[in-house]
């Protein structure tokens, strides 16, 4: 039974995914602006952590300013569902003209001169449009995990890595050649915004909050002595297209030269909140970044997602 309703779940969704590249991006964001409409009014999961996540991580917005925080990430989220079709099935060409701005490439630019580049791509706006911009236009690997439902692997790992990307595995094989690109001063991706596996991480506080956040970054930095900079792709209203932003971490180097791993993950966990504010309901809220917790001196955890 588990084998069918799997089966039946990808099939609707790669009907999704080809009916919805179809659609022009302005009809396609109005169609996603619809679907978070509806996850605004009915009680479900998406709902309910992009909620508590707001709550979290913005206390100063009166009880109204986050209702209408929350009301606007889910009509982006939505925008983010429906809009990853077009950017794992339209042709380059079609792709590359959505972007109307890019700020900060010299720093790319410039970097890539002396040194590997490791571009940090928070969960913010439309990170698949930043790849396949990467990839076309330098040499470009990322570490790729296989989604949930794995009938759709071929088409997520195909769209991603069509206009060059070199995908890898998120393990030691995929560190391996991470290493390798930033040693021949190519450029890697990574999302560092993901809560780590149990023992590949630290706790650092991120909107204030203590998150177990990776440290793959900051080791891959250390080692190779690359440039750390913060990407992402903000979305235009009425589907007018992209703008690209590249912010360098200029204190990153020297933390690390200073052996602070700690301090380095706290920087860069703050550098991402501030690229985070400037567009807050374009982040992905409804993922559980606060789900693993210290344990309390009297043993206990804190569940922020049950209370």
């Amino acid at each position: 039974m588990k084998y069918f309703s799997a089966q039946l779940k990808a099939s609707l969704a790669k009907l999704l995914i080809y009916l919805t590249a179809l659609l022009s991006l302005k009809n396609g964001h109005c169609l996603g602006a619809f679907f978070g409409w509806l996850f605004s009014i009915i009680p479900n999961r998406l709902q309910h952590v992009t909620k508590t996540n707001i709550a979290l991580c913005f206390p100063e917005l009166n009880e109204q300013q986050q209702k209408q925080l929350i009301k606007r990430t889910l009509a982006e989220t939505g925008k983010t569902l429906i809009e990853a079709s077009p950017m794992w099935r339209w042709n380059k060409k079609k792709v590359l003209s959505l972007i109307k701005k890019v700020h900060g490439e010299d720093l790319l630019k410039q970097a890539l001169k002396n040194n590997g580049v490791i571009l940090a791509l928070p969960h913010l706006g439309n990170w698949e449009l930043l790849g396949l911009y990467c990839s076309a236009n330098y040499p470009t690997t990322s570490m790729y995990q296989k989604p949930k439902l794995v009938q759709l692997n071929t088409i997520v790992k195909h769209g991603r890595e069509r206009l060059g990307a070199k995908l890898v595995p998120a393990d030691n094989q995929g560190v391996r050649a991470m290493l390798k690109a930033l040693k021949n001063n190519e450029c890697v991706c990574i999302l560092p915004d993901q809560e780590p596996s149990k023992g590949n991480g630290v706790y650092a506080p991120f909107f204030s909050k203590q998150a177990y956040s990776m440290t793959l970054v900051s080791r891959l930095a250390k080692k190779t002595n690359a440039t750390v900079i913060i990407a992402y792709s903000k979305r235009l209203p009425h589907g007018q297209g992209y703008e690209l932003y590249f912010t360098e971490l200029a204190e990153m180097k020297e933390q690390l030269n200073a052996d602070s791993l700690d301090d380095s993950v706290i920087y860069l966990n703050k550098e991402m909140e501030t690229s985070i504010r400037n567009i807050p309901e374009q982040y992905q809220w409804g993922y559980k970044r606060f789900r693993t917790q210290q344990i309390n001196n009297d043993g206990s955890t804190v569940d922020y997602y049950n209370s």
